[in-house]
């Protein structure tokens, strides 16, 4: 009986070491295949190492094609438009007929014209009475009285001194009449000088005068051409061979002199694309950098060189020569500019980048020891930002280039909370 209870006991022991056995081997499953659930659930970020290289800033935006030489064709007068020979865009050649004009006959312009050619007239009118000078005539009359008294007094000095010589006339007489005769002579010399003097200074002022009036008559010649232009029909001849811009009239329209009727542009003086740029980009984009103008219609890109930068009302402009002459003029093309930066110790894909009250940071990988062996958890870290493109940022202080940090994750994650890292590919 004692045998068989002793045999009951050791199977009793047996069996509970075998289910402490499978409790705990059960337990290690459990918690293994919990662990293992659990790590399946954790947010899977993706790990990557700062490195240094340089920047590319893209900078895109509008710019449109401008002619470097567009005339302005213009009436001599307000016309009315008989008839406009040309379209928008057309090419036309040097002498080619633009438009015809003809005059109304209310125009203020012709009165205007007719007006100053009577003007011009009353003032030679008045010139040629200027060159009749009465004050020679007056003293041509007065050396003819002086003259004319000198002569009298010269005959009666001669006759008193024949009675002196007879004894018949008085010497004081002869005096008298010697005295009379040297006034006489010398009122006579005063006047023929003055007017010499006179004569002299006429024949300046004919000699100006004659000028005045030359002038005056090839004005009026000028003038009377005028107003016949002004009564006839008047043709806008094309300068160059060129592109019709701009036609600012239509048939029967009245053409104003102050307006112009169109606007020729001259291909061969060439083009410039010019395009604004944005705030944030005119400290990188300078004179010299290559920039590319697409031309979808041409299904081509033209690489060309910013000449100069043009700042005006707080808006800066790039210019950029073009040498090919297949434009109209006033097309709106998409440029791109590529420009690489220095190059720096430090950059982080920009997407690692957080930012909240505090500043700028990242989130870093670190690890511990757990139950079941490591675990891994982030860490956030404050750094100070430098300069940044569409991918990457410079980091200025506040990060070891051997630090892992945490490039992009599958799920929101925060400080502390654990994670299940894998590297960037």
């Amino acid at each position: 009986m004692d045998g068989y209870s002793n045999i009951n006991n050791e199977k009793k022991q047996k069996i509970f070491k075998r289910v402490i056995v499978i409790f705990f081997s059960t337990m290690l499953i459990l918690t293994f295949f919990s662990k293992t659930i659990q790590n399946l659930s954790l947010p899977t970020v993706i790990l990557s190492q700062p490195h240094s290289g340089v920047l590319t800033y893209e900078i895109t935006g509008f710019g449109n094609i401008v002619p470097k030489e567009v005339i302005k064709l213009y009436p001599s007068s307000t016309k009315k438009v008989k008839d406009i020979n040309v379209e928008v865009g057309e090419k036309v050649k040097k002498g080619q007929i633009i438009a015809i004009l003809h005059n109304e006959v209310s125009n203020p312009k012709l009165t205007e014209e007719k007006i100053k050619l009577k003007a011009l007239e009353t003032n030679l009118e008045k010139t040629l009475l200027n060159t009749k000078n009465t004050e020679i005539e007056n003293l041509e009359l007065e050396v003819a009285k002086a003259m004319k008294k000198l002569e009298n007094l010269q005959r009666n000095f001669d006759q008193k001194k024949q009675l002196v010589e007879l004894g018949a006339e008085a010497t004081d007489n002869l005096n008298e009449a010697q005295y009379d005769l040297e006034i006489a002579e010398e009122e006579c010399k005063q006047k023929k000088l003055k007017l010499k003097t006179a004569k002299e200074n006429q024949q300046i002022s004919l000699n100006r005068q004659k000028k005045e009036i030359e002038s005056l008559k090839y004005d009026i010649q000028t003038q009377q051409l005028k107003i016949n232009q002004l009564k006839e029909e008047e043709l806008l001849i094309s300068p160059y061979d060129g592109i019709v811009k701009e036609i600012y009239y239509q048939n029967s329209d009245l053409a104003f002199y102050d307006k112009p009727l169109c606007l020729i542009v001259n291909p061969k003086k060439g083009f410039v694309f010019s395009a604004n740029i944005e705030n944030d980009n005119e400290n990188i984009v300078s004179v010299g950098d290559s920039i590319s103008i697409i031309l979808k219609y041409k299904n081509k890109t033209m690489d060309k060189t910013i000449e100069k930068i043009i700042t005006k009302d707080n808006c800066k402009k790039l210019i950029s020569e073009i040498d090919e002459v297949d434009f109209f003029g006033g097309e709106k093309y998409k440029y791109r500019i590529i420009k690489k930066s220095k190059p720096f110790d430090t950059l982080i894909p920009s997407t690692a980048l957080g930012k909240d009250n505090s500043g700028n940071f990242i989130f870093l990988i670190n690890e511990r020891e757990g139950a079941l062996g490591k675990e891994y958890y982030v860490k956030k870290e404050y750094v100070v930002i430098g300069d940044n493109d569409d991918q990457n940022t410079v980091i200025l202080k506040g990060l070891d280039n051997r630090t892992c940090i945490i490039y992009d994750f599958s799920k929101p994650i925060y400080e502390d909370c654990r994670v299940r890292p894998t590297q960037r590919k």
